[in-house]
Order: C-alpha cells, then sequence, then structure tokens
C-alpha cells in the first residue's frame, strides 16, 4: 500500500452537518493532514461559491470539486468543466415544471430559481455561504454554461418516481443522482465527483493507491470507485456501503477522523 497523498471528501453530511456544524477533531484532522503534505480536496454538489465558504473556513489552497463532479475549480481559474447541454437543460427544466417540482439551475455560476420558496432556499442556503437570484422565466437565461440542475423533492414516492423516469429516459445522456433525502442533482453524462478526481489524479500525478475517499449518499458512489481507500460515512446509501472498505458511524461519531488518521 502506498503512502496516501490525498484525500477528497464530501462536505455535508461527512465532513460537516447540514446545518454547517463540525468536530473540533474533524478541524484539527484537516489542519494537521496538510502540515504533514497530504492534499484534502472537497468534492461537494454544492455551487463554487458555497463550497468555497467552506474552503475558507479550513484555510485550504487546493481546487474544488463543484456541482456534483462538473466543474473543477481553483480560485478563479477553472480547471476541468462538463455542463449539460442547451437542449437538455430546457427539457429538463419543462419536465419538472410539469410535476410542479421547485428546480435550481446553476448557469454561469449563479444559483437562479422561478419560485422564490423562502423554507426551501434557506434551508438551502443559510449556513452555506450562498446566494440566489429569482428570475420570472428560466428560459430569459442563456442556459449555455449550465454546470447541473437540482430538483427539490420532499415526498419520497414522488423523489423515487421522478427519478427512476429521469435516469431511464436518459440513461448515457444525463447523470441523475439522489444527493439528500430531497434533493435530485442532474448534470452531463461525462460530469461526476469520479470523473473530476480522475482529472486531479492525472493532474498531481497520483495512483488510486494514493487517495482516500469519503462520502454518505449516492452522488458519492463514482468518488468512492475511484479511490484505493473507500470511506462510507452513515448508513444513508446501501449502494455506498456496498463499495466501501471502511464505515463510519455518522458524521458526528469522529469515526471518520480515525479511519483516516489510520491511514495518514
Amino acid at each position: 500500500m502506498k503512502k496516501i497523498k490525498l484525500w477528497v471528501t464530501d462536505i455535508d453530511g461527512t465532513i460537516m452537518n447540514y446545518d454547517g456544524s463540525y468536530t473540533p477533531q474533524m478541524a484539527n484532522l484537516i489542519q494537521d493532514i496538510q502540515k504533514k503534505g497530504v492534499k484534502f480536496v472537497l468534492a461537494t454538489g454544492r455551487m463554487f461559491m458555497g463550497a468555497d465558504f467552506v474552503a475558507k473556513k479550513f484555510n485550504l489552497d487546493t481546487p474544488i470539486i463543484c456541482y456534483q463532479g462538473a466543474m473543477v475549480r481553483h480560485n478563479d481559474k477553472v480547471l476541468w468543466c462538463c455542463d449539460v447541454k442547451k437542449n437538455l437543460a430546457i427539457e429538463i427544466i419543462e419536465y419538472l415544471r410539469a410535476k410542479k417540482i421547485h428546480t435550481n439551475v446553476y448557469d454561469d455560476n449563479v444559483l437562479y430559481v422561478e419560485d422564490d420558496d423562502k423554507e426551501i432556499m434557506s434551508a438551502y442556503c443559510d449556513n452555506r455561504g450562498t446566494t440566489y437570484v429569482v428570475i420570472d422565466d428560466f428560459m430569459k437565461l442563456p442556459l449555455n454554461n449550465v454546470s447541473k440542475l437540482l430538483g427539490v423533492i420532499n415526498d419520497p414516492n414522488l423523489m423515487q418516481e421522478v427519478k427512476e423516469d429521469l435516469q431511464k429516459k436518459y440513461e448515457g445522456i444525463l447523470t441523475i443522482v439522489q444527493s439528500s433525502t430531497c434533493y435530485l442533482e442532474i448534470t452531463d453524462i461525462g460530469a461526476s465527483k469520479g470523473f473530476a478526481l480522475e482529472f486531479l489524479k492525472k493532474y498531481w500525478s497520483l495512483d488510486d493507491d494514493e487517495v482516500l475517499a469519503s462520502g454518505d449518499q449516492d452522488n458519492d458512489i463514482e468518488l468512492l470507485k475511484h479511490a484505493g481507500i473507500r470511506v462510507c460515512v452513515g448508513d444513508n446509501s446501501k449502494k455506498l456501503a456496498q463499495i466501501a472498505q471502511y464505515q463510519a458511524k455518522d458524521v458526528n461519531s469522529d469515526e471518520l477522523v480515525e479511519i483516516v488518521k489510520r491511514f495518514v
């Protein structure tokens, strides 16, 4: 086993709670591994603004995998990206509209909504360093640089129905993954946390065995598949647990901290 040179991790539900809190042990670990020369990279469904908000908390100066893997960005420089094609973005918007599903559109690094639902947007933006813009019609946007679209679906049955419907309809064209109990993420088929990690491994000339990856949801499956050490946090995703080598109880248990310490 080679020495771990990169720890790449999901944020929400993995190293932080959804309210932005985290344990002192996690904060200390992130600082300690950087002092040891190990690279620490965030890989998240958040837009860059929200991910960078976390990066600044931990004084990080590494690229960020954001938008569910549709972009790798370091400060103001986009290193890699894979956007949803305009015609497909329009189809998804119209589909979600027909289902009366609240939709977030991320176009050219700005989050747009048509429905300014304060409860939904407060839950999404508060404590995440994220802002949004209300527009009366998504079709007024250029839609030329759509990193991803997100549907907020609080009904579990509707979530399953929409997820399966879109996965079947856009198989091999779009990636449709659930990132929490109520968030359904839509990106180009060429965009995933796994593809973004592959980019960084080539960027830094790293092998699989030099990478440790951690996550908690279905959208982290591809991330873990491309790492030598794979850690699942919590029990939100049975599929993720099946491919993981190690299991941490939950985000507050600090079991992830102990697992990472074992290898770094």
